[in-house]
C-alpha cells in the first residue's frame, strides 16, 4: 500500500479539503478506471475558471496561470474517480495522491497543489466559496503555481477537481 506524503497544508471544509503535497518519487497503485463523460458545459467552465482564478491573482499583483493539458487530465480522471464515489477526496480509490496522479500523466512537478468541489453547480459559485476557505485561497494565490488544469464530472453531484502546479 502506497504511503502518502506528509501534507504541508490542510484546511477542513464541510465539503472541501485544500491540500499541498510533497510528492514522493514513487508512481503508486496502477491507475483505476477514471472515465465519465465529459460535462456539455465544461470548455465554458474552464474558460470561466481560468479567468476567475486568474482575476482573483491579478487583484493579489499575483501573474496569471496558464492552462496544462496534463494538469488537466489528472484532474478529469480524479473527477471521474470522485464523480464515482460521489466525493471529494485528495485520494483516489485505488489510494493515489496528487503526486501519483500527475507523474501518471507525464507531468514531472516541481510543486503542486489541488482543490476539489462537490455539489457547485458552476465555476462562479465555487470560486467564491474557495476564496472564502483560507487553504483553497492559499492554493489559487500560491507565487510558485505557473499552471492550472480543470476536472468536472456530473455524478449523483457535479464534481470538481482543480488541480495546480509548476513543473520542473
Amino acid at each position: 500500500m502506497a504511503v502518502a506524503p506528509a501534507p504541508v497544508a490542510v484546511q477542513d471544509a464541510p465539503h472541501f479539503l485544500a491540500v499541498i503535497h510533497v510528492a514522493p518519487e514513487t508512481s503508486g497503485p496502477t491507475q483505476v478506471s477514471a472515465r465519465c463523460p465529459t460535462p456539455a458545459r465544461a470548455s465554458a467552465d474552464t474558460q470561466r475558471m481560468v479567468a476567475l482564478v486568474n482575476a482573483e491573482r491579478a487583484s493579489h499583483g499575483l501573474a496569471p496561470l496558464r492552462t496544462s493539458g496534463k494538469l488537466a487530465r489528472a484532474a478529469q480522471a480524479h473527477a471521474c474517480d470522485n464523480a464515482a464515489r460521489n466525493s471529494f477526496s485528495h485520494y483516489g480509490s485505488d489510494g493515489s495522491d496528487l503526486g501519483m496522479r500527475l507523474r501518471r500523466v507525464g507531468y514531472r512537478l516541481s510543486t503542486a497543489a489541488e482543490n476539489t468541489g462537490l455539489g457547485f453547480a458552476d465555476a462562479s459559485q465555487l470560486v467564491s466559496y474557495w476564496m472564502n476557505s483560507p487553504g483553497h485561497k492559499a492554493n489559487i494565490l500560491n507565487p510558485s503555481m505557473t499552471e492550472l488544469g480543470l476536472g468536472q464530472a456530473d455524478g449523483t453531484r457535479p464534481t470538481w477537481v482543480l488541480d495546480f502546479g509548476r513543473p520542473r
